[in-house]
C-alpha cells in the first residue's frame, strides 16, 4: 500500500509520508512524555498535520515494532529506547514549523482533556426544554455547581461549547456578579458593552 494514499484533511505543510508521521509521533513523545493514543491522533488531525487514518496506521506500526509501549496503569503510551533513537536521528527531517505546530496542538488537546475531566458538564432533557448541569473543580474540591435551564438544544449546546472554552471565566463572572465589588462591576459593564457592540 502506498504511504501517500490518504491525504484528506491535510493543511499546507501537512505530512503525507507515513514514515514522517512516525518520526513526528516519536518526537512528540520525547518532548511531552506519556500521552493517550486518541489525544495524539486528534491533535494531528485538528491542525491538518496528518490524515487521521494514516496517523492511526503510523501509530499502530510504532506499537507493533515496540517503539511505543502501553502503560496499563494510566492507559497512555510511552516511548521506549528504540522510539527515542528514531526521534533523535530523524527529527530534523520534519520542518521546524510542523514540529512546533504539533507540540502546540498536542499541549492544547491535553489541556482541554484535563479541563473537561475536572469541569463536568451534561445536558438533560426536561419537561420545559433542557437543563445544562455542570461543576467546576478547584483540584481536590468543588468550586461551583450549577443547573441552568435553556429552552432548546441549540442553546444548550452553545452553553456547553462556551463553558468548555473557558470555565475559569465562567466561575470568575459568577463570583463577580455575586460579590458586587465596584472594580468587578466596572469590568463586567465594559465586557458587556464590548459584547453588545460586536
Amino acid at each position: 500500500m502506498n504511504n501517500d494514499t490518504f491525504v484528506g484533511g491535510l493543511e499546507p505543510g501537512g505530512l503525507r509520508s507515513r514514515q514522517d508521521i512516525k518520526v513526528l509521533i516519536c518526537y512528540i513523545y520525547c518532548k511531552l512524555g506519556n500521552i493517550a493514543k486518541q489525544d495524539i491522533l486528534s491533535a494531528l488531525q485538528e491542525k491538518g498535520l496528518a490524515n487521521y487514518f494514516e496517523a492511526g496506521e503510523a501509530f499502530s506500526e510504532l506499537v507493533n515494532r515496540k517503539n511505543l509501549k502501553l502503560d496499563k496503569n494510566s492507559g497512555k503510551y510511552m516511548i521506549v529506547d528504540s522510539g527515542k533513537i528514531i526521534a533523535d536521528e530523524l527529527y530534523s527531517s520534519i520542518p521546524i514549523s510542523v514540529r512546533e505546530k504539533a507540540l502546540d496542538s498536542v499541549k492544547f488537546t491535553l489541556q482541554r482533556a484535563k479541563s473537561e475531566e475536572e469541569n463536568k458538564l451534561k445536558i438533560e432533557k426536561n419537561d420545559f426544554g433542557y437543563s445544562v448541569i455542570g461543576s467546576i473543580s478547584g483540584g481536590g474540591f468543588n468550586l461551583l455547581s450549577f443547573n441552568l435551564y435553556v429552552p432548546d438544544i441549540e442553546q444548550a449546546e452553545k452553553v456547553k461549547e462556551n463553558f468548555r472554552k473557558d470555565p475559569e471565566t465562567f466561575y470568575r463572572t459568577v463570583l463577580a456578579v455575586l460579590t458586587r465589588t465596584k472594580e468587578i462591576d466596572e469590568k463586567l459593564k465594559n465586557m458587556i458593552s464590548e459584547l453588545m457592540n460586536k
